[in-house]
C-alpha cells in the first residue's frame, strides 16, 4: 500500500484537534489538544518509519501506531462522557469515523505485507 494516503489522513487529522478542541473548557482543552497532537504526531513518525522498513521491524511499528490509534480512541471516547462533556456526540461519531478509516487504511497496509 502507499502510505502517502495514511500519512495525509493522519495530518489532516492531526490539524483538526486544534478547530475540535475550540470549545471544549480552557484547562481540558489543551489538555486535550497537547495529548491528541502528540498521539497523531507519533502515528506521523511511525508511519514515516515503518515505510522505509521490511519484515518484522516493519510489523513492530505497525503495532505501535494501534497502540496510538486506540489512544486517540479513548481520549475521544472520554471527551463525549456523560461525565466529563467535553464534545458533542455529533463531534464525537465524526471523530470516530476519522479514526476508523485511520484504523481500516493501518489495517489494509499490515495485510498488504503479510
Amino acid at each position: 500500500m502507499d502510505t502517502l494516503k495514511l500519512r495525509q489522513r493522519i495530518v489532516r487529522s492531526m490539524i483538526r484537534v486544534g478547530e475540535r478542541t475550540a470549545n471544549m473548557r480552557k484547562p481540558e482543552k489543551y489538555e486535550y489538544r497537547k495529548h491528541m497532537t502528540a498521539a497523531f504526531m507519533d502515528m506521523l513518525e511511525l508511519c514515516v518509519e515503518a515505510n522505509h522498513l521490511r519484515g518484522s521491524a516493519r510489523e513492530r511499528l505497525q503495532d505501535r501506531m494501534d497502540i496510538k490509534l486506540d489512544v486517540l480512541r479513548s481520549l475521544v471516547d472520554t471527551a463525549v462522557s456523560p461525565e466529563d462533556r467535553l464534545i458533542s456526540p455529533g463531534l464525537h461519531d465524526v471523530w470516530s469515523k476519522e479514526l476508523n478509516e485511520i484504523g481500516r487504511m493501518l489495517g489494509g497496509w499490515k495485510k498488504s505485507n503479510e
